[in-house]
Parts: structure tokens; C-alpha cells; sequence
């Protein structure tokens, strides 16, 4: 990846390679080339060599996407932690992986460890959480994610003299994948930000001709009622980290004539599915398949094959377990249409055991949606001793809507095991800054 925005920045020094969306200060190919001349170096005086990991723990900037161009110069593992992690968190990834060093706004500091066991070719690291409370990584490889960044930009139509919003946090994987790797592999600016306010993300695109916004549902439900204002030059919004819902695609799209087009994915292979005409979500699915990605059903679980996965799971410095011949088999249960749109219909690990009865809280809130007056659900298991699970629902609805009114519908669309034992009405559903429901808040409502 290194070598390849190397060729562009020799091809065109002056070409703007990113944007700061506080300050409008420009940083061109050849800048932030230089940039990262400076952080390799500082890497090689540090002691760091060819394959030590080196976690990176920045906001949203140049000097992240600096650290990571010199990662990939100096042939180290990058390990990207959220910018708002904790000084406990972080040096927890740091023991439980051994890294060498760690880059925050502080500097680079290094510490002793020992060697990990990394498969041949790993360069990033992408956290994910693990069963444990412990996180895992997901060990990727230049190839992979070059592939991806392929993936994504023949899929989308994102050129390399377009200009991508990068209010997203670049230390996640959709940030990563749809602003970093466009940058490095073919040249496609970024207007760098770190806030997700409605009215800024306006400003931004508006101030600086952004043509592709990447944004969470979060964000998108927020312009809906954010006031004036309309976007000038976005050609292209795009919505993962989280299931948007489909009355927000509509109401968007209604609001500001601009459809929102889902985009799928995961840490373990990036992007999955795509929805190249918009709007998949009012249909009930999330595109097709991404090009160059093979989807198949395995027991109704989706699985991806391609040169975008992932090599497998570093679950600690010592222990990493592969892929099994490259593929990717998901915790996500679909439905593959006839015209080749996936439906997800839900998550093997979030099927609810009740009794020994298996309830899957898609089709529930599926149910719940259809009730007048509710506006969001969330349905999900509540332990209930011996009995296993209990079925509970996090509801948003109009002061009107009663809990009997719930169950009384339900019992008139759904099998008696499959009603809601436990109803919550709620103001709004908990979410992180990725718009992903916080599962241990409902439960602890």
C-alpha cells in the first residue's frame, strides 16, 4: 500500500491528499509523503523492527494516517485503538498482545516484550471483542486490505479525484477501509474531522465539495430534524457500523432527495455487500454482493470468500487460529434472493433459548415495527434461571402505546413462546458512537 501511494505522490506531488475540516489546512500527496519519512524514522531510532507491533491510538488526523503509512514502510503491525479507550484499556491490549510500542498524542513510547506468534505477512491488527471481556484481533495482511480497498471502490464508484468525508473514526474498520485504504491505494482525498454533529457534517461537505459521505445511522436519523440546509455536492452517502433503520433511509431520502446506500461488512474480511441502487433497507436487504467478493449460505450462516479476508484470530500473543481455507463463515443468518440481495434475518448468537424454543429477535421486531405508533424495537434474551432465556423488548414508542397493547398484538402474530415476557418503553434505544445498540444497557434498564 506504502509503494502504491508512493507512485502517486510521485506522479502528482501537488495533489491534495487531505484536508483539515477545523482549520481547512491542506496537506498534499508529497506532505504527507514526508510525513511519514519522519514517523518511520522516529520508529527506527525507537528500536522498533520489521514485524514488532505498534499500537496507534490517535483521533481522526494526519499524523494517524502518517503513523500508519509509516507501519507500512518500516514493515511493522499496526494495532488501531479507539481514540477514546482508556489508559486501562490500552494497556491492556498492550500486555495481551505484547506490542512493542504504543503512538498516541503524547508520542511514541516504547516498552519490552516479547515476540508474538504472527502469521507471515500480518501488518494490521483490527480489535474486536472477545468472549472473554479480553479483546481478539484480526490479523490482515497488505494483500487483504489492498484487496478490499479494490473491492470497495470499484463497487462504489469512489474515484480518485473524489473527496471523501472522514468524520468517521479511522481507528474502527469502516473508517479504515472506506478513508484510509481509497487514499493510500489510489489517491482519493479526505476531509479529516472529528465531529459528528449534524450541522457540522453540512458544513463540512458543503465548505469543502465532498462528494462521498460515510456516516453512521446515528447520523443520518439526526439530519432528518437537524434544520435549513442542503447538501450541495455528495453524491454518494454511504451507512454501516450499525442496521439503519428503514424509516430514517426514507425519511432521508425524502428529505434531501438522496438515497442512502447501505454498505455491509465486517472487521474479518471488510466489505461483504453493497447497495448499489439505494434504499435496500426500505426492501429489507443490504445489496448485493461486494465485486470481487463470493457469498455462499453454510447451514443458513453467510460466508465470504475472497482475497479481502482476513488471515484469522490473534487471540493472544501466543495463540493464533486461522481461517479455514481463507473463508469467513459470519454469525449472520440470511436469506439469498432471487435477484441476488441479501436479507439478513438475524445472528446465531443472539437466537433466544427459551425453554428449549429457539426465537430469533428479527422476527419479532419485525412484528413490533408493525404496531401503530412504535418507532423503534429492540428485542433480545433476559436470563430467566432454569428456564433459559426470556423474551424482552426495548421499545421506543408514542406516549399512547401501552405494554397490554404490545402483547396483545404480538399474541395475535406470533406464537406464545415468542411474545415478549418483558416489555420496556423507552425514550431511545442506548447505542455506542457507531450507532451499535448497547445490549448490557437494555438489560439493564
Amino acid at each position: 500500500m506504502f509503494e502504491r501511494f508512493l507512485a502517486l505522490a510521485a506522479a502528482r506531488p501537488e495533489a491534495v491528499a487531505l484536508i483539515d475540516g477545523g482549520t481547512g489546512g491542506v496537506t498534499s500527496r508529497a506532505g504527507l509523503a514526508s510525513r511519514i519519512d519522519e514517523l518511520a524514522a522516529l520508529f527506527a531510532d525507537a528500536g522498533f523492527r520489521a514485524n514488532d507491533i505498534v499500537a496507534i491510538q490517535l483521533p481522526n488526523s494526519v499524523d494517524l494516517i502518517a503513523a500508519l503509512g509509516a507501519v507500512l514502510k518500516n514493515k511493522l503491525v499496526a494495532i488501531l485503538i479507539d481514540r477514546d479507550a482508556t489508559d486501562s484499556e490500552v494497556g491492556k491490549v498492550l500486555d495481551h498482545f505484547e506490542a512493542r510500542g504504543l503512538v498516541n498524542q503524547a508520542g511514541i513510547s516504547t516498552r519490552t516484550a516479547a515476540r508474538p506468534n504472527l502469521p507471515a505477512g500480518a501488518r494490521l491488527i483490527k480489535l474486536t471483542s472477545g468472549s472473554t471481556g479480553m479483546p481478539k484481533g484480526i490479523v490482515a495482511t497488505e494483500a487483504n486490505l489492498i484487496a478490499d480497498a479494490v473491492n470497495i471502490c470499484e463497487t462504489m464508484d469512489i474515484r480518485p479525484d473524489d473527496i471523501n468525508l472522514g468524520a468517521i473514526p479511522m481507528s474502527h474498520s469502516y473508517g479504515f477501509s472506506n478513508l484510509v485504504s481509497p487514499l493510500f491505494v489510489q489517491g482519493t482525498a479526505v476531509v479529516i474531522s472529528n465531529d459528528y454533529l449534524p450541522q457540522s457534517v453540512l458544513t463540512l461537505c458543503n465548505r469543502f465539495s465532498c462528494t462521498v459521505a460515510p456516516l453512521i445511522p446515528m447520523v443520518f436519523d439526526h439530519l432528518i430534524t437537524a434544520g435549513a440546509g442542503e447538501f450541495e455536492t455528495v453524491r454518494t452517502f454511504l451507512s454501516a457500523g450499525a442496521p439503519l433503520p428503514p424509516v430514517v433511509s426514507r425519511k432521508f431520502r425524502e428529505r434531501f432527495g438522496i438515497p442512502i446506500h447501505t454498505f455491509y461488512g465486517c472487521s474479518e474480511c471488510g466489505g461483504i455487500t453493497y447497495d448499489r441502487a439505494g434504499a435496500a433497507v426500505e426492501r429489507g436487504t443490504v445489496g448485493r454482493a461486494m465485486e470481487n467478493v463470493t457469498l455462499t449460505s453454510k447451514r443458513g450462516r453467510l460466508t465470504v470468500s475472497g482475497a479481502n479476508v482476513a488471515l484469522g484470530y490473534l487471540h493472544d500473543a501466543t495463540t493464533f487460529q486461522p481461517f479455514d481455507d481463507g473463508v469467513f463463515v459470519t454469525d449472520d443468518l440470511v436469506d439469498v434472493r432471487e435477484d441476488g440481495e441479501i436479507a439478513i434475518t438475524g445472528r446465531a448468537s443472539e437466537l433466544i433459548n427459551t425453554a428449549g424454543k429457539k426465537v430469533n429477535p428479527r422476527e419479532v421486531e419485525q412484528v413490533l415495527l408493525q404496531i401503530e405508533g412504535v418507532r423503534e424495537a429492540k428485542v433480545y434474551g433476559e436470563p430467566a434461571g432454569a428456564r433459559g432465556d426470556v423474551v424482552a423488548a426495548a421499545v421506543v414508542a408514542n406516549p399512547d402505546v401501552t405494554r397490554e397493547q404490545i402483547r396483545a398484538f404480538c399474541l395475535s402474530h406470533l406464537s406464545p413462546h415468542k411474545v415478549p415476557r418483558i416489555v420496556k418503553l423507552i425514550e431511545s434505544i442506548p447505542v455506542d458512537e457507531r450507532g451499535k445498540v448497547k445490549r448490557a444497557a437494555l438489560a439493564a434498564l
